[in-house]
């Protein structure tokens, strides 16, 4: 292509780094003039421009080679020069990011991260005179951002735990509403993360839910996805979920947790993931406990044995599971004339001892009578003895059932759920590491400073007569490091924590910095108070350590928790100027 321009002077006058290629379209004189920026396109924009003469078509002829799929429609409509005018209508700059896979690669799956600038100059009276397009190589920065993302796993455990349940991963700044994926290899049907390329909240969730989300849905949708609802939903609790329908009537499941401090830019981490099986089975859990009159087909489904319990106290056996996989459950009887003595047989034989009693009330004729719902279920889990003293839990559940006759029945059906039970005893064992790794300090065990902001949080719910705060802060910690090592620096640190719990309690200890803590203590007098921090003095200073301490001591409400705070934190530090002054107390260095 011929240019009057220089495409030196369009370098020079154009932010521009590493890239793909930089286009200039004169669109007053109708001249283009094009440089090729990356060495491996040249041999193919030759060959291709050869035969179509034509920037667009040959741009979009190597878009189909090299981008990747998901991204060449924006990459068409951006490039199109039909749509300049459009694209440029209230703005002088249009951005799009795209995937590129370079000719010389060797694993086709291999993209880095591109962006297209295009820019328009004007002529005196707002014209577009010349069209700018700048591809620019933005791989190195954005996956530095995912990098700097990824560092912070460390500060949420609990959060990404969404990342072995979720399929698409996004940390979401509320208020500037930026967002950083953290996995784009497994997006949510290839839609949404598509959409977070454009690293804007709101244009994504719009473009998402105009494209994947069902029809009855949308709006609904709109609202919870909102800044607005997402920051109401995380501020009285952590996290938040919500169900709905894609384009394809699967069900998808979203959740959004808090990860940001409460003094800090509210920022949440979202999942989305597809699941539409474990939704449906749960609908349809639920729909076969509100059926009544369909409840015996439907709990024969389900549990291994089903019988009916009618209002003569006989029990008929309604079906045994037909699964020959599935472990029996067995009562040792079919038809039993007698419930509770049939029961009571069975209880005595195979449950574990220690559930005996509490199964034995449970299922007693007249308690079931007053307690099993119209609607919904009446259960209980115990262990059942198998052999050597092993076991596994079992459930027994019992509902009403409307009989042919219109008679109030009760079905009763008992199922192995031993698996069920265990993990999820397993996910609640984790759920309470996840917990005690994020309020307690590592290397004391006591309280962390996270604990100790959502404890001030909720200070104003707490009901006391009067109120005192220590400040508490270990001498020469920085000097003992560098003298004795790190090991020693520990040891002071644990040493003055544990103190600290016996004197004033683990419930309100906390550790809030490298050499800092803070206890609260409630309905003591300040001479008590005086004498602990003595004694604690005392303590330290016979194992060779110092500290310096400071307290604030209020009756009801008449001051804040933040001075009270405050002035103990500075009784701290004049104490520990005098410190400073004398050395005597530097037993250990």
């Amino acid at each position: 292509m011929q240019s009057n321009y220089s495409v030196d002077d369009i370098i020079v006058n154009t932010c521009f780094a590493d890239g793909l290629f930089i286009f200039y379209n004169d669109l007053k004189n109708d001249n283009k003039g094009i440089r090729l920026m990356c060495s491996d396109l040249k041999a193919e924009w030759d060959e291709v421009f050869a035969k179509t003469d034509s920037f667009y078509k040959t741009a979009c002829e190597l878009a189909k080679r090299h981008v990747h799929p998901d991204d060449m429609d924006v990459v068409f409509e951006a490039l199109n020069p039909d749509n300049y005018t459009n694209l440029l209508k209230d703005k002088k700059v249009h951005t799009i990011y795209f995937r590129y896979n370079s000719p010389s690669s060797q694993n086709k799956e291999d993209y880095i991260y591109e962006k297209i600038i295009i820019s328009k100059r004007e002529d005196e009276h707002s014209n577009p005179e010349a069209i700018v397009i700048v591809s620019t190589d933005v791989d190195e920065e954005f996956r530095n951002k995912m990098k700097e993302m990824e560092a912070k796993k460390q500060y949420y455990s609990v959060t990404y735990a969404l990342g072995r349940e979720y399929s698409s991963i996004y940390y979401v700044e509320i208020e500037s509403g930026k967002v950083t994926p953290y996995n784009l290899s497994n997006r949510i049907e290839g839609m949404f993360g598509d959409q977070f390329y454009k690293l804007d909240y709101d244009d994504a969730v719009n473009t998402y839910i105009e494209k994947a989300v069902i029809d009855s849905d949308k709006e609904m949708m709109r609202k919870v996805l909102s800044r607005k609802f997402i920051t109401s939903q995380v501020t009285g609790q952590d996290y938040f979920t919500w169900v709905y329908q894609n384009n394809e009537e699967r069900y998808c499941e979203m959740k959004c947790v808090r990860v940001s401090e409460s003094d800090q830019p509210l920022a949440v981490v979202m999942g989305f993931a597809v699941k539409d099986a474990e939704i449906r089975l749960e609908l349809e859990e639920k729909a076969q406990r509100d059926f009544q009159l369909s409840l015996l087909d439907g709990l024969s489904r389900d549990y291994e044995m089903v019988w009916l319990l009618r209002s003569d106290r006989k029990m008929r056996l309604f079906r045994v599971c037909d699964n020959p996989e599935a472990q029996r459950v067995a009562l040792q009887y079919y038809d039993c004339p007698d419930f509770d003595k049939g029961f009571g047989t069975f209880i005595d034989r195979y449950i574990a001892e220690e559930d005996r009693e509490r199964v034995r009330q449970f299922v007693k004729f007249d308690t079931l009578m007053e307690k099993v719902p119209m609607e919904g279920m009446y259960a209980t889990t115990f262990k059942r003895v198998i052999a050597n003293g092993e076991w596994v839990y079992i459930q027994i559940c019992f509902t009403r059932a409307v009989g042919p006759d219109g008679e109030e029945n009760i079905v009763c059906a008992i199922r192995d759920v031993d698996a069920l039970i265990r993990e999820e005893n397993r996910r609640q064992e984790l759920y309470k590491n996840a917990i005690k790794e994020r309020d307690l300090d590592g290397l004391t065990g006591i309280r962390n400073r996270y604990c100790y902001e959502h404890f001030l949080m909720n200070f104003d719910k707490l009901s006391y007569k009067n109120v005192s705060v220590i400040y508490v802060d270990a001498d020469y910690l920085h000097d003992l490091n560098n003298t004795k090592g790190h090991d020693a620096g520990d040891c002071l640190i644990k040493t003055l924590a544990q103190l600290a719990v016996k004197t004033w309690g683990i419930d309100n200890a906390f550790r809030i910095g490298g050499d800092e803590f803070v206890v609260f203590a409630f309905d003591k007098e300040a001479i008590k108070i005086n004498e602990q921090i003595d004694f604690v003095r005392r303590e330290m200073k016979n194992q060779g350590y110092s500290i310096s301490a400071g307290y604030c001591h209020s009756s009801g409400y008449n001051m804040s928790i933040q001075d009270m705070i405050g002035r103990a934190e500075k009784m701290m530090y004049e104490e520990k100027k005098l410190h400073h002054k004398n050395n005597s107390d530097r037993n250990y260095l």
